[in-house]
Order: structure tokens, then C-alpha cells, then sequence
């Protein structure tokens, strides 16, 4: 390794050419077979100078690509027993002998341009060469099958898949950026089929006593590739291959779009079961309901898994609200205590999370029926309203017609504003802000004082949002989108960039600090 770093560029061009002279060697005669044995040899292949290993990958293709469309490597030998079974021995052919050569040495090729995939992960041309060069000979395989006894019907060279998927979820190093690269591949229906076999076999027989470290990295770069399908929405989508199609009239799996359902749904199940890190969890939470939901065979059976992120808490939990209501609404999921962990959800960190614009969107769905009970809908206005006593203002301009909205849907519950005997201090409000159950929270004895409070907000469009509870509610909701991804910041532009009228203004130098004509302070002293 050292010796190919400290190689010159004359050194680096006559290895390069004495590749190219053993490829010739090697495809001009069979008495240069061992030259073949050369190009494998761990000095160039395995070397760590780019340009010497992109020379011995191209060649490596080269004379395998050749040999196979020269059917050089199909064998008519019929398969063969296992050797416990085997009670006969027939001495093959020379032609036979050097065939079965020829396949180990493919079988070598194979490892080789597989272990070059993580020996150079800081040379990402080399490795995304390294996945072409194997993905390659998979279609060249796939058209003349080693095997002449298989040629009839479909195969596909699920061993050079292998090599690629067993890479990419590697166990040690990300290969997110890779996997993005082979995202082109999964586009044909055969090789995202096989593929979704071995993610499901892989992680099925995941050994138990991995290192957490190591198996974070493999569910990451697990997450990654199942991220990246794109599955078929019909039987009539199946029509995209990268290797020889199978016969029209042929019965095989990969051309059933059912098929295609079932081992989707089963390698999902499998990933969701294994322990996932905190960033792997809430990007599957992120996608769940949009892009694995509709192309599995019964969404129902991640009923499990989507009832426990929503006991989690805090941003799993509403992460998961999503996949929740595509259950209730789509597939009659029943969740008798789906609404009160709602109702436990709004708590001040919600408007401080990543996530606050999805979280609000579909509570809005979730509250948006006219047949839930008024105590329900009073409870969850009420402890909005205490909640946005303390939120930012991005917040409140988000809450405010939140509340509004809630009130207009149920008119059982106006009485909230139109109560005039209400609490004058916030310790005589019957409310009971740390009951968790709405049912015995006492919201509808209470009042919306809070928003009264918000009229007096130091940020004038908040206050001006909040005098809309005395105005008398329209035929239709307070549109809220436009609020939900509203930031601070965006506050804060829109009233620097406001055109200000002329104000008056009067300057009087104070005679002493916080109106105290006699304090000696010199705190404001002028020259």
C-alpha cells in the first residue's frame, strides 16, 4: 500500500499498461490464463491509487463481459449433488474443467470489486465504479447464464446482487451517499424485487449480539435504501427490467405486482422491528403515512408500532399522529384513548419543535368533526389559551384562529367567551390546567380570559388577532396555512419593511432614574 502511494506518474502509467497488456494476453489465448490470475492479483486490484484501480476494475469487466458474450462461461454441465449425496464420480471435460476455472475466478472478481466498495470510502468515484462494475455483470450474466440448464427459464444473478446489498448495509460505514447513486437501479422492477429479498434476509437474520453502534449504522443505511424504492401502483407498472425479462407466459414472482406488495410489506415489518436510533425512528415516522402506508399488503398490522411511538411523547408522538390517521380515517383503526393523548400532546414545547406545522395541521383534522363532544373541544381551546400566554408569537398568530376555528365548528362551546361571571385571577379559574383526562378538567366552567389578556400583546399583530374573539364569528373558518410555518423571524421582516406613518415624537432628558426627581445617580448625566 505504502509503495503505491509513493509511486510516480510514470511508475502509476507503466502499471496501468502492463493491466492492459494482461487483458490482452489473457482474451487473445486460453495458454494465457494465468494472466487473468494477474488482474486479480490483490497488487492492482487492491492497490490504493485510484487511477492503477479504475484501470484494473475496467479491464476486469472488460474480460468478463467478453467471456460471457462469448458464452465462454455457460456450462452444460447438469447441476451436481451435494457430496454427502454424490455416490458416483464422472471426470469432467477439459472444456468443463477450465469453465469451472473460469467461474471461481469470477466468483474472485466478485470479492474483489465488492471489497473495493468499502475500502475506498473517501474516494467516491471509485466506489460508485466499483457498484457499475458489479451491477454490470449482473446484466451480462443474466443473458448468458452460467448454467445451461437454467437458460431455458427466468434467472436472475441474485449472487452479484448480493454483493452490492450486503455493501450497502454495511454495518461500519455510511453508505447513504452510495445508495443514492444505485437509486437508478431500483427503478427497474427486477432488481428492486431481489433487493427487497436480501434487505428482508439480512435483517431477519441479523445476529442478536451486534454492537449498538453497529447496528444503528446498519438500520441507517437500511432506512436509506428502503427510502430510495419506488414501488409499482398496478400490475400493468411491471414492465421495466435491467436484466433478461422472463417469458410472457412464464409464472415467476417478479411479475407480480402482488408479489412485489408482500415482500415490500415484509421488509418494513422487519426493519420497524429491529431498535432503531432516535434519527432513524423519526424519519420513518416522517415518511410512514405517504410512502409505505399505501403500497403494503394491510397497513393495519402498523397499528403496533404506531401505538407505541405515540406513548413515546413529545416529537416521536406527534410525528406519528400522521401514520395514526391514515389508520383511523382509511382503515376503521378503533383508539378509544386516541383523543385524550391529543389532548396531553399540547404542551409549550410544541411550538417550539421542528415539527409544529404537521402537529397543528392535523389536530385541526382531528378537531375539525362537528360530533365531538363539546367537553372534548372546550377542554383542548382552553388549554391552547393557557398554553399561548407563554408561546412566541409566531405561535400565538397560529393559535389565535386555531381557537376561533374550534369555537365556530361547536356552538356549545362560545359560551367560553360569553361567560361575563368569569375568573378574575388566574387562581380562581376552575380549570384544572394538570388534569389529564378532558373529561375532568373542568374546561367548560371556565372562560377564555387568556385570550383577553393577548389584546394587550406587545407585538401589535397579535393583538390584533386576538380582538377577533369580539367580533362576530363569519360563515366560514379562519384560514390557518398560511400561519403554520410562520417563524419569528419572518415576524420581525414584516414590520421592519412596513411603511411607517409620521410619528410624533418628544425628547425630555429625565431628572433622575425610574421618575425619582431626588436620586443623586448619575446614570443620566448629559454634557
Amino acid at each position: 500500500m505504502m509503495e503505491s502511494q509513493k509511486m510516480t506518474k510514470k511508475q502509476v502509467k507503466s502499471v496501468i499498461s502492463g493491466i492492459k497488456q494482461q487483458e490482452k494476453l489473457f482474451l487473445g489465448s486460453r495458454e494465457n490464463a494465468n494472466s487473468l490470475v494477474e488482474l486479480l492479483s490483490l497488487r492492482k486490484v487492491q492497490s490504493d491509487n485510484k487511477d492503477i484501480v479504475s484501470a484494473a476494475l475496467g479491464s476486469l469487466v472488460h474480460v468478463f463481459t467478453t467471456l460471457f458474450n462469448r458464452d465462454a462461461m455457460t456450462s452444460s454441465k447438469p447441476q451436481t449433488k451435494p457430496k454427502e449425496e454424490s455416490t458416483e464420480t464422472t471426470e469432467a471435460s477439459p472444456e468443463e474443467q477450465y469453465k469451472d476455472w473460469l467461474h471461481k475466478r469470477y466468483k474472485d472478481c466478485l470479492r474483489c470489486i465488492s471489497r473495493l466498495i468499502e475500502a475506498f470510502t473517501d474516494a467516491t468515484a471509485v466506489q460508485e465504479l466499483a457498484l457499475c462494475s458489479l451491477m454490470k455483470l449482473l446484466q451480462v450474466e443474466s443473458n448468458h447464464p452460467l448454467k445451461k440448464s437454467v437458460a431455458k427459464r427466468y434467472a436472475f444473478p441474485a449472487d452479484v446482487l448480493n454483493h452490492v446489498v450486503r455493501k450497502l448495509l454495511s454495518r461500519r460505514q455510511d453508505m447513504t451517499k452510495l445508495i443514492a447513486r444505485f437509486q437508478e437501479y431500483l427503478e427497474y422492477d427486477d432488481v428492486r424485487f431481489f433487493v427487497l429479498a436480501q434487505i428482508k434476509y439480512h435483517a431477519t437474520n441479523l445476529n442478536e449480539e451486534v454492537d449498538k453502534k453497529d447496528l444503528a449504522m446498519f438500520c441507517t443505511n437500511m432506512f436509506a435504501l428502503l427510502e430510495k424504492l419506488t414501488m409499482p401502483t398496478s400490475q400493468e407498472d411491471i414492465t421495466n427490467f435491467l436484466c433478461k425479462p422472463p417469458d410472457e407466459d412464464a409464472d415467476v414472482k417478479v411479475t407480480s405486482f402482488k408479489e412485489h406488495r408482500k415482500l415490500f410489506s415484509d421488509s418494513w415489518l422487519v426493519f420497524l422491528g429491529l431498535p432503531l436510533p432516535p434519527s432513524v425512528y423519526k424519519k420513518t415516522l416522517v415518511i410512514l403515512h405517504d410512502a409505505v402506508m399505501p403500497h403494503m399488503t394491510n397497513p393495519l398490522l402498523l397499528t403496533d408500532f404506531l401505538t407505541f411511538s405515540y406513548n413515546i411523547g413529545g416529537a416521536v408522538s406527534l410525528l406519528a399522529l400522521n401514520g395514526l390517521f391514515v389508520l383511523i380515517s382509511q382503515h376503521n383503526l378503533e383508539y378509544p384513548q386516541f383523543y385524550k393523548k391529543l389532548y396531553a400532546l399540547f404542551e409549550p414545547s410544541i411550538f417550539h419543535v421542528k415539527f409544529r406545522a404537521r402537529f397543528f395541521h392535523l389536530a385541526d383534522l382531528f378537531l375539525s368533526s362537528t360530533y365531538l363532544p363539546a367537553y372534548l373541544v372546550a377542554a383542548c381551546a382552553k388549554r391552547l389559551s393557557r398554553l399561548a400566554l407563554t408561546a412566541p408569537p409566531a405561535g400565538l398568530m397560529m393559535v389565535i384562529p386555531f381557537v376561533c376555528n374550534l369555537l365556530l365548528r361547536h356552538r356549545s362551546c362560545r359560551v367560553l367567551i360569553q361567560r361575563t361571571d368569569g375568573p378574575s385571577e388566574i387562581a380562581d379559574d376552575p380549570y384544572i390546567m394538570d388534569e389529564t383526562d378532558p373529561a375532568k378538567s373542568k374546561a367548560l366552567e371556565s372562560s377564555l380570559w387568556e385570550l383577553e389578556t393577548l389584546k394587550s400583546h406587545y407585538h401589535p399583530g397579535v393583538a390584533t388577532a386576538a380582538s377577533k374573539i369580539d367580533k362576530p364569528f363569519p360563515k366560514v373558518e379562519w384560514e390557518i396555512s398560511e400561519y403554520l410555518e410562520l417563524s419569528t423571524s419572518e415576524m420581525i421582516d414584516w414590520v421592519v419593511k412596513k411603511k411607517m406613518k409620521t410619528a410624533h415624537m418628544e425628547f425630555e432628558p429625565p431628572k433622575g432614574l425610574i421618575g425619582k426627581k431626588d436620586d443623586t445617580s448619575n446614570f443620566f448625566a448629559y454634557d
